[in-house]
């Protein structure tokens, strides 16, 4: 990519300060014809983005939406997606993204819950989506021209009053509104509206994946986004390693999402794949294809790749390094994925409620260490505690707890689950258990809520999958504790093997009694031809445990 890199550290001042909408104001109006995003063969430059946005934004203050109502966001991966969230970012709108394999009865939740004022959708309203709202407020637009749908609702391309929108490869010059619905002007002379917002102003609303409970919706807020996309983006410019963006993970999720407003307030061409239609070789297509030199995934992504990966058809020669979010990485994968790509697999750590990242190997200051998730990011605080919050010395085990900017407001609606989560000092609970080393960097063990408890021992799933992970013939595995009459808590396995391996249960058993003490085998072991995940990528352990349950406890 040949064009000036953004100076990170102008994304903290004005003009860029406010509504975090202002941070893309610099790449719209000094690179209008650099391709923007790519997905599924359709290119967009900035200025068509920029229109689009305007064109959207239109739309939304037509409909009747106002500065601080909710909008939730039932779009895919794609050039739709990114538009929909910057228009609402420019109006001071909270965008509250869905994921977009979920049905009617997620789907009315997060609506209801939200008290959204609308749904997005791409496209025609499919019924479940239609079903969900039947009841409620929240109105039905769609991001396609009233004449593409046949369902019943408004279109935000056509309330917009814009002449013009995306159209691929269109190099005569956008225009943009004159913000008072007159004539259109060109995108040299362009006037759009940025809502002003504080840095406590909420800019977002995603939900938690509900592995425990109701999910969440967490109040990320304009300073807590500014934060963090000045740290990637400073991240990406005064590194050697530059070239295009390519996003794999649904944006829905924050990484993602992030991800995405990260690579277009540098200024970078942004590659897009829907997570639904996951395709590894259609990734290496883009990596070969492209100036990519890294991309952040989760493990099963990691493993399919190593699968669909044939040194004779693709050239990867620009891939510089990889990055692993959501679940902890298997040391396994990392160690086939780095000796067969010749590239860094780079663990991160992060949540939802902390605007994805908080520590990372990659901005570590002493290097690369095998099975740690790095330092905290300079703007963090972090500390590991006991049950009763004393800090705990360096090697010992506790809860890791964090602070800093890019932490959430707290969750909407939910005072007690607020009270829960933050201590009275202000750091977050992230309940996850782990350590730190001498030099500050940190180790997860596994979810607090996960550990089992069998027979008066601590067991933690992470140890045990590692350990499966180790065998040649296990592609994925996911542990967890089932109930059980004497020890409390007994340990199961869900175990997904490779091609060609003739694994059995007895097997599988036998080699953790000889790798791990006793205690810690899995007493139930079942080998599944895939495990149930959220559109993230995360194995839904709760799933799996009440499927154990009701097929060995409940008889």
């Amino acid at each position: 990519m040949d064009r000036e890199l953004v100076p990170a550290e102008s994304l903290l001042s004005p003009p860029y300060d406010g509504n975090v909408a202002n941070l893309l104001e610099r790449t719209l109006t000094e690179y209008p014809d650099e391709t923007a995003i790519e997905h599924d063969g359709e290119a967009v430059t900035y200025r068509e983005l920029d229109a689009t946005i305007d064109r959207y934004e239109r739309g939304l203050r037509a409909a009747g939406l106002e500065t601080g109502d909710r909008a939730c966001v039932y779009v895919p991966n794609g050039i739709d997606f990114c538009a929909v969230i910057w228009a609402c970012c420019r109006a001071g709108i909270i965008a509250s993204p869905l994921n977009p394999a979920y049905r009617r009865r997620e789907i009315e939740y997060q609506v209801d819950h939200a008290a959204a004022a609308a749904i997005v959708v791409a496209g025609d309203p499919v019924d479940h989506v239609v079903d969900a709202v039947a009841d409620l407020e929240a109105e039905i637009l769609t991001t396609a021209l009233a004449g593409d749908v046949d369902g019943e609702c408004d279109s935000l391309a056509d309330l917009g009053d814009e002449p013009v929108g995306i159209v691929a490869g269109d190099d005569s010059g956008a225009t943009t509104s004159d913000g008072d619905g007159g004539a259109a002007t060109t995108a040299d002379s362009r006037s759009v509206e940025i809502v002003d917002r504080s840095d406590d102003d909420v800019l977002l609303q995603p939900y938690t994946s509900g592995t425990t409970g109701d999910p969440k919706g967490v109040l990320l807020t304009h300073r807590n986004f500014r934060v963090q996309i000045a740290t990637s983006v400073s991240g990406y410019s005064a590194s050697p390693v530059q070239g295009d963006a390519l996003i794999i993970l649904p944006m829905y999720h924050i990484t993602g999402l992030l991800q995405m407003m990260a690579a277009l307030c540098a200024g970078r061409t942004l590659h897009l794949v829907r997570p639904d239609r996951w395709d590894p070789e259609r990734v290496l297509e883009l990596l070969d294809e492209y100036d990519v030199p890294s991309f952040v995934g989760v493990a099963t992504m990691f493993n399919d790749l190593l699968k669909a990966y044939d040194p004779e058809a693709y050239d990867l020669e620009s891939l510089q390094k990889a990055g692993q979010g959501g679940d902890k990485l298997p040391e396994p994968v990392q160690r086939e994925f780095e000796e067969t790509f010749d590239a860094p697999l780079l663990e991160g750590y992060g949540l939802t409620e902390t605007t994805a990242t908080t520590h990372t190997l990659r901005r570590s200051t002493l290097g690369i260490r095998a099975g740690s998730i790095g330092q905290p990011l300079g703007h963090t605080r972090s500390k590991i505690v006991d049950e009763n919050g004393e800090e705990v010395d360096v090697g010992e085990e506790g809860e890791i707890l964090v602070d800093g900017p890019q932490v959430m407001n707290g969750y909407y609606k939910n005072p007690e689950a607020n009270e829960e989560v933050f201590t009275e000092d202000g750091f977050f609970r992230t309940g996850d258990i782990g350590s730190r080393d001498e030099d500050n960097y940190y180790y997860v063990k596994g979810r607090e809520k996960e550990m089992i408890l069998t027979a008066g021992y601590n067991v933690y799933p992470r140890e045990i999958e590692e350990t499966l992970y180790d065998h040649p013939g296990v592609l994925e595995a996911a542990v967890f504790g089932v109930p059980d009459d004497r020890r409390g808590e007994t340990v199961a396995a869900a175990v997904v093997t490779g091609d060609g391996a003739d694994l059995d249960e007895d097997e599988i058993e036998e080699y953790v009694l000889g790798e791990l003490a006793p205690y810690k085998h899995p007493r139930y072991v079942e080998i599944r031809e895939e495990l149930p995940k959220t559109g993230s990528g995360k194995v839904r352990k709760t799933v799996l445990r009440e499927e154990f349950r009701e097929a060995y406890v409940s008889g």
